[in-house]
């Protein structure tokens, strides 16, 4: 294999050669085959790889004995120089135990050890216990640079849980609602109108006290003056006022109870009914439930 990668080599056909080289690098990891490979590579136009394998080259190569060695060796330390001029170089620093990819290609990251790769832009990449880490940076012609990725833990996955249904109001629930809403309104209508009336009463009461006194010392005990008269209707006015105004405190005053009563004997039973009774002396109210 030795006789035809070099037989390729003096026939110009470099890529060919190269590829028997890494046929015998795998077989044997000399400092002959990684040499040929790198002087290969810069000869093809594959600066990148001929920077990895001629740094590798340089780094396995025993001293030079002879003159013919150390030509040689010369040579390849010239190749790795112009290589290098060629290139731009990625110092990569990433978590233990992750592995790393430029461009999707996967490279071996070791400490302080630049990646050679061509001028230009590129994708490095990041990964450990499926977490990725990516970082595009652009590198020029004998440009070092330097690139840190730090790989975030992996997110803890959601798992999801079916929840309670939210139930609708059942329409008892939204009846309730209504009555309690609607008998707060009408116990509030009421209310005011018998405060109104009472107030109507009590200033039909005033004028009647005063139209009386104005006909004579008799305070009107016979109707006989038109002022005794006008405070009759006073009067009249007074009682009619004062009775409506009862009637709608008593209507307020049930309305009210009954809403209390359904807003909170319906809370602790699933059936339960209120008793209100009204009559013109009072108001009674009794709860079941």
């Amino acid at each position: 294999m030795r006789a035809q990668a070099n037989a390729a080599q003096a026939e110009g056909r470099f890529a060919e050669s190269r590829e028997i080289w890494e046929a015998i690098w795998t077989m044997e990891r000399s400092q002959v085959a990684a040499c040929n490979i790198g002087a290969l590579a810069y000869r093809i136009g594959d600066a990148p790889a001929a920077v990895r394998w001629l740094s590798l080259c340089k780094e396995i190569m025993r001293p030079p004995r002879t003159p013919e060695e150390r030509e040689l060796y010369e040579s390849r330390l010239f190749d790795l120089a112009r290589a290098r001029q060629l290139v731009g170089e990625l110092r990569i620093a990433i978590p233990a135990g992750a592995t790393c990819t430029i461009d999707g290609e996967q490279v071996t990251i070791e400490r302080d050890k630049p990646i050679p790769v061509t001028p230009g832009r590129h994708a490095v990449v990041a990964m450990l216990n499926g977490a990725a880490a990516r970082v595009d940076v652009d590198v020029r012609r004998g440009e070092l640079r330097d690139i840190r990725l730090d790989v975030p833990a992996p997110a803890l996955r959601p798992t999801a849980t079916r929840a309670p249904a939210l139930a609708s109001a059942p329409p008892a629930s939204r009846l309730r609602t209504g009555l309690i809403l609607g008998g707060a309104a009408a116990s509030t209508l009421f209310l005011a109108l018998g405060g109104g009336l009472m107030i109507v009463a009590h200033e039909a009461e005033m004028s009647r006290n005063e139209t009386a006194r104005s006909a004579g010392g008799n305070n009107c005990l016979r109707l006989i003056a038109p002022e005794c008269k006008r405070a009759a209707r006073y009067e009249d006015t007074m009682f009619t006022a004062r009775e409506f105004g009862a009637a709608s405190f008593i209507t307020g005053g049930v309305l009210a109870a009954g809403t209390l009563g359904i807003a909170l004997f319906t809370e602790a039973s699933p059936s339960p009914r209120a008793e209100v009774t009204a009559s013109a002396s009072g108001i009674s109210l009794r709860g079941v439930w």
